[in-house]
């Protein structure tokens, strides 16, 4: 990569990635350019597509310098080949795939693509065209390269996100395998409350507003609905959800039936110098309890997700694999990157 180029892509950051993106699809569009001096080869062909030398040595040169990368291993190349190779091939039989099941980019969706990432960094068409010339590459492809991108990320939602699920026992087993268990005793409640000086106040619990409220309860209504109907505080648009809190922190009268009351369960009318509160809890943490912080667990479901989707996308590539034709053509590649 020459020096410019270098100096293109330390300005504009974020177009590393989607130049990365787009070199394989430009060599494989037009695998030959004009004076080039390197004779390409097909490396492996991917169902009726074909994975090139060149094609293989710019996805490459994106993430390592020539010189960098000549300066490996003979093991160390092998294995950056390969895995780049795997990579292609893969995209490849996915973009397949996706057109197969009648999945497609509108232009419209490509160009709202570009345009963003032209804002998020902060260039305009004819800079990115230029920084594209620079590597050798026109804006049409360019353009190809995104809609395919696109078609792929589809595919996957489609196809692969949306049939993951994260269960209860998943997250409980990785954060006892972690120790991941919160030491500190918590509640995450909500709440319908009233304060003292409302007309909904005057006979406390006796009020029908609660009346109401316990029998529509009893009905098996949900908590959080009728909290955002009924409650006079500031969460009831959020059904009343006020948060986690540790033990210590909530006032007396409602900590001493926050740290007892059953999950889920509503608690009676409670009296304090603000007003009248029905409390549900949803979360318990500390002393003999086995359970997480709403961060904790949102943190845990992050990663299980994350192991799912990797190895979801691996049995993806290994399925394609077997569903099409895939040919490795030239061997020793490090003789000809």
């Amino acid at each position: 990569m020459s020096c410019s180029n270098r100096i293109a892509l330390k300005r504009y950051p974020g177009l590393r990635t989607q130049l990365a993106l787009l070199l394989t699809l430009f060599c494989l569009l037009a695998p030959g350019r004009a004076g080039a001096e390197i004779v390409d080869r097909v490396v492996a062909i991917a169902g009726n597509r074909v994975v090139t030398t060149w094609a293989l040595q710019q996805a490459i040169r994106v993430e390592y310098d020539p010189q960098a990368f000549a300066d490996l291993t003979e093991a160390e190349k092998d294995e950056i080949i390969r895995r780049k190779l795997d990579s292609l091939i893969n995209s490849l039989l996915i973009a397949q795939k996706a057109a197969s099941i009648g999945l497609a980019v509108s232009d419209e969706e490509v160009d709202a693509t570009i345009k963003r990432v032209l804002q998020q960094n902060n260039m305009t068409e004819e800079t990115l065209k230029q920084t594209l010339a620079q590597q050798g590459l026109d804006f049409s492809s360019y353009r190809n390269k995104i809609a395919s991108d696109l078609l792929k990320s589809r595919f996957i939602s489609k196809e692969i996100k949306s049939n993951i699920i994260i269960t209860e026992k998943e997250i409980m087993d990785y954060a006892e395998k972690h120790n991941l268990f919160s030491q500190d005793e918590t509640v995450t409640i909500a709440q319908i409350f009233i304060p003292k000086n409302s007309p909904n106040a005057v006979g406390g619990e006796n009020n029908k507003i609660w009346k109401t409220i316990r029998k529509r309860l009893k009905n098996e209504e949900n908590f959080f609905a009728l909290a955002s109907e009924f409650s006079e505080g500031p969460a009831a648009p959020k059904g009343g959800r006020l948060g986690t809190f540790k033990k210590g922190s909530l006032l007396q009268e409602i900590e001493k039936v926050a740290f007892k009351l059953p999950l889920g369960q509503a608690s009676k009318v409670i009296k304090t110098n603000l007003g009248y509160h029905m409390i549900v809890v949803t979360n318990r943490t500390g002393a003999n309890e086995k359970a997480l912080t709403p961060k904790a667990e949102d943190k845990i479901k992050g990663i299980l997700y994350n192991e799912k989707l990797k190895e979801a996308i691996e049995k993806l590539g290994q399925d394609l694999r077997s569903e099409y034709k895939v040919k490795i053509i030239l061997r020793n590649l490090p003789r000809y990157i």
